[in-house]
């Protein structure tokens, strides 16, 4: 009960997280704070998986933030740490699987961007709106029946 609590409230902080990005390309550190306590408090209620499992979603996380300082910001570092923290709570798969659709979900934005003439390859997107909305296909495949590749 108090791990799907903590899913239903990461959603909405995403869902929050996502706006601020699209505005200002910034993740607040007081947020990635209250995101890295709700994440703790949700794995120590996870039912299955443990903690295996739950460092390997971390670490898809830690290596996006690695990627960030070896591209000297191309990938946002903040960007990195969200996926780490929500990795920590939906472990190794799920978290692989919400990157993988967001970022499926950012290369169809890019390519509307370049058609549209609204940028060009060097337009920096904000990465957590496809976060979020890869969090939210992945949270679904239990509401709808389970999608093929989730």
């Amino acid at each position: 009960m108090i791990y799907m609590g903590a899913l239903i409230v990461v959603g909405g902080m995403l869902f929050a997280a996502g706006i601020t990005d699209l505005r200002s390309k910034t993740v607040s550190r007081r947020f990635l704070l209250m995101l890295a306590l709700l994440c703790t408090v949700g794995l120590m209620s996870r039912g299955s998986g443990g903690l295996p499992d739950a460092l390997g979603g971390f670490g898809i996380g830690m290596c996006a933030v690695g990627l960030s300082v070896m591209s000297r910001g191309q990938i946002g570092r903040g960007d990195g740490i969200v996926i780490a923290w929500v990795g920590l709570l939906l472990g190794f798969h799920g978290c692989l699987v919400v990157v993988c659709l967001a970022s499926l979900i950012m290369a169809f934005a890019s390519v509307i961007v370049l058609i549209l003439k609204k940028g060009s390859r060097y337009t920096r997107l904000a990465f957590l709106p496809a976060l979020f909305t890869g969090y939210l296909i992945y949270l679904s495949r239990g509401l709808f029946g389970g999608i093929a590749f989730v």
